[in-house]
């Protein structure tokens, strides 16, 4: 993810991303405690999957992600999707910081190594992030 706006840019109101998945791509389902997040897909397409119920977005489209219900971002395909983040308040910009780190010019993204994993795992709980290993059951 590529920072556009930190929380210390907003006084806190927000953060804000530029994010590119390259294809056959998820997110953990998770739930944030405390934020909430905003997609707007600027190219491509990407299916969001809220409380279970999944929702195709293509460019041009947003979604809001509300805090306390579990979601996951899926790139299914093999091309491109771009989208903008928008976090609320700015709490997601710090947990990246934490749970990512920058990439060295030129250098593309690519699947997360174990250690990088466990460097989420291990941020996630103080940002309000739960990682689930799957979906809750439906009441």
């Amino acid at each position: 993810m590529k920072r556009l706006l930190s929380g210390h840019d907003t006084k806190g109101q927000f953060c804000l991303f530029e994010n590119v998945s390259g294809g056959n791509t998820q997110t953990p389902v998770h739930v944030h405690a405390n934020d909430d997040e905003t997609i707007h897909m600027q190219e491509g397409e990407m299916t969001a999957v809220v409380d279970g119920t999944p929702r195709r977005l293509t460019a041009g489209q947003s979604i809001f992600l509300a805090r306390g219900v579990p979601h996951q971002l899926l790139n299914a395909s093999r091309r491109p999707a771009r989208y903008l983040l928008i976090g609320t308040p700015a709490i997601f910009d710090r947990f990246i910081e934490e749970a990512g780190r920058e990439l060295r010019p030129g250098e593309a993204a690519g699947p997360p190594t174990p250690q990088e994993l466990d460097r989420l795992r291990a941020a996630a709980p103080k940002f309000g992030i739960t990682l689930l290993a799957a979906w809750p059951a439906s009441n």
